[in-house]
């Protein structure tokens, strides 16, 4: 019998989100969207899960390729140690390479496998060919979003007709290139936010970047923080606050309202949490609230 092909892809893993599940065997957890609809208890098998999602076609043999999907599945086996689980509820030591390197490339993958970043990559991608097609003749270069990329004459015609298919083998090139993401991070200064209760949500977007512009700046600029929450009572931060003590554990002064919307801005489309999200977003409102006045 042939071996299955894998279909279902989450793209933020279900071993992730057993963290925020909100019953005793954690398959289920509380759903929230940031367009329209009430809240809703769903299983984690069936939140942020998309068919064929890093399964591309392949253009030769016309079957569909799961070896990265698998591999990502492996990567995962991370979310289920008892190292992470520590992390989940404990102080581990943040200044222990072994734990920054694994965290870290968990953070840069699941950055990286975010849909957001395949329509990146595909806005990219028509960016570059509207240009080269007003320009009327191949360029040696051009210059997207300040960043300057080399143009083959010779490989045009195949960028020029990229299917879907074509641009998420890209994409899940650059995916595999995530641990040089995650040595930026490993550089940054890393700190803990933590709650004796379990207030923290996670969205389908877990990894945030904020900036006093309000704008994606990268994770080289000075500015750049890095938010990921690891569980209902502990949230990463990653900055480059140098003059700060590194590797610190902070307890959280307030709710957490404050922490959960920075996340829940930064979502694709949904809050996941373990508690009722009308409690969430109600105390959200309130701290949005407080922060326009402040602001006037």
């Amino acid at each position: 019998m042939a071996e299955q092909t894998t279909k279902r892809c989450h793209w933020v893993p279900k071993a992730y989100l057993k963290a925020f599940a909100s019953d005793e065997k954690r398959k289920k957890i509380w759903r929230l969207s940031n367009t329209a609809g009430d809240p809703e208890l769903k299983p984690i098998e069936k939140v942020a899960v998309s068919f064929n999602l890093y399964v591309p076609l392949d253009p030769e043999t016309k079957k569909r390729d799961d070896s990265f999907e698998r591999k990502l599945g492996e990567l995962e086996q991370w979310f289920s140690e008892p190292i992470w689980k520590l992390f989940q509820t404990e102080m581990i030591d943040l200044g222990d390479e072994s734990i920054r390197k694994l965290v870290a490339l968990l953070v840069a993958t699941m950055m990286l496998r975010n849909p957001r970043y395949f329509e990146m990559c595909k806005s990219i991608h028509e960016g570059i060919r509207g240009m080269i097609l007003a320009a009327g003749e191949i360029p040696t270069s051009v210059e997207s979003k300040g960043v300057i990329r080399s143009v083959n004459p010779a490989s045009w015609p195949s960028y020029r007709d990229a299917t879907e298919e074509d641009l998420k083998r890209n994409w899940i090139d650059s995916i595999n290139n995530a641990t040089r993401y995650a040595t930026m991070l490993m550089e940054m200064r890393w700190s803990v936010v933590f709650s004796d209760e379990p207030v923290f949500i996670t969205t389908d977007a877990p990894v945030t970047f904020l900036h006093p512009s309000h704008k994606f700046r990268g994770i080289k600029d000075a500015e750049t923080m890095v938010a990921f929450p690891i569980s209902p009572t502990r949230l990463l931060y990653m900055d480059r606050l140098f003059h700060e003590p590194g590797n610190q554990y902070y307890r959280l002064n307030g709710d957490g309202s404050k922490h959960n919307l920075h996340l829940w801005r930064n979502a694709l489309e949904y809050m996941f949490t373990h508690r009722q999200p009308d409690d969430v977003r109600a105390s959200m409102n309130a701290e949005a609230e407080r922060q326009e006045y402040a602001a006037t």
